[in-house]
């Protein structure tokens, strides 16, 4: 008999980071089964522990290999991803949160250069800084540029794996098992939509969860962007700003700050570089370490979620910058490439 962690399904949490929608193949007993090869890989043994027989468990899997989610091995069944019980989780996100004081560090001893290079922006004449840094540093910097420089050539990150499915067979993804609280995956997150108009993008950034519901406002923002893009009668993304009452980036800043970012994403990237062997020796410890393929850079990636969302709770907590009471920000950005972050090189 194999030994087997008794999981909670309340407290095992799904996450994604990248293009992908393996969420069309889950149901709630495909998460259990999902859970249970995790400890259980013989489907005779796990068909007897869910009281179902060989050929209704096998049905059940059967999408879930279609969708790159489960692989097999020497005759076991794998997720293919990485699953944490809730004692890794807990080791994880107290190194994560130790961490995160070096990158909170980091940027607060930039912090002044930050924001005077934020007052050559044309839009620094219409919002203060304090007022936009948790999206421009919060998000742009500490999130997606930085995920972007340690991913980047295999520098730190092993980039997202393809995970093809049948209604996504261009998908790469990395993707997490989680148990604990919704807080172990990392507070905060960026949602990215494409606009109809070329380069342009609907940018929201911040928390997505909050005592356990979904962040009403967040939600209801995005919703109204929605709402105005299916009248048909909005024309420009100039528009959507404007109705929504949110930051516009147009190209000139848009560039400008892009190289603004590139300095103190690299600073803080190297933080990761010097810590990477103790961070490495975490993933080592981990089950899913042994098994699953694409494991490292979904650890790297889930802790690095954990580690930017604590260092801008410390940055707050330091006065150095101002989460808005909403829990999010949202802005209408331009951007030369199609794809940034850990999915530039795709």
């Amino acid at each position: 008999m194999v030994e087997r962690n008794k999981y909670d399904g309340s407290r095992v949490h799904l996450s994604l980071a990248g293009s992908g929608d393996p969420w069309s193949s889950l149901t709630k007993l495909r998460k259990r089964i999902l859970r249970e090869l995790h400890d259980v890989p013989d489907i005779i043994e796990l068909a007897s522990l869910l009281e179902m027989n060989l050929e209704e468990l096998r049905s059940e899997i059967q999408p879930l290999m279609d969708a790159s989610l489960v692989f097999t091995s020497n005759g076991e069944y794998r997720p293919s991803f990485l699953v944490t019980d809730i004692s890794e989780t807990q080791k994880v996100y107290n190194h994560a949160s130790e961490f995160s004081k070096t990158l909170a560090d980091k940027i607060d001893a930039n912090y002044s250069n930050i924001r005077e290079s934020y007052e050559r922006l044309e839009l620094s004449k219409k919002y203060k800084f304090d007022d936009v840094a948790f999206l421009f540093v919060g998000g742009r910097i500490i999130d997606i540029k930085l995920l972007e420089k340690l991913s980047k050539g295999n520098r730190v990150m092993p980039p997202a794996p393809s995970r093809p499915s049948p209604q996504r067979p261009d998908a790469h993804y990395y993707f997490f098992m989680v148990e604990g609280e919704a807080a172990h995956l990392g507070a905060y997150g960026q949602d990215d939509t494409d606009m109809p108009w070329n380069s342009w993008h609907f940018l929201t950034f911040g928390q997505n969860i909050i005592d356990g519901k979904a962040n009403l406002e967040r939600r209801q923002l995005e919703k109204r962007y929605s709402d105005l893009i299916n009248t048909g009668t909005i024309t420009n993304p100039e528009e959507i700003g404007a109705a929504l009452d949110i930051p516009i980036i147009f190209p000139s800043d848009s560039r400008k700050w892009e190289k603004i970012e590139d300095p103190h994403a690299e600073y803080l990237c190297q933080c990761y570089e010097e810590y990477e062997d103790s961070i490495k020796s975490l993933h080592t410890d981990l089950k899913s370490g042994h098994y699953a393929p694409h494991s490292l850079g979904e650890f790297f990636c889930w802790y690095a979620h954990i580690a930017y969302a604590s260092a801008i709770e410390i940055l707050e907590e330091k006065g150095v910058l101002q989460i808005p009471s909403s829990r999010f920000q949202a802005a209408v950005w331009y951007r030369d490439r199609d794809k940034e972050g850990m999915l530039s090189e795709l």
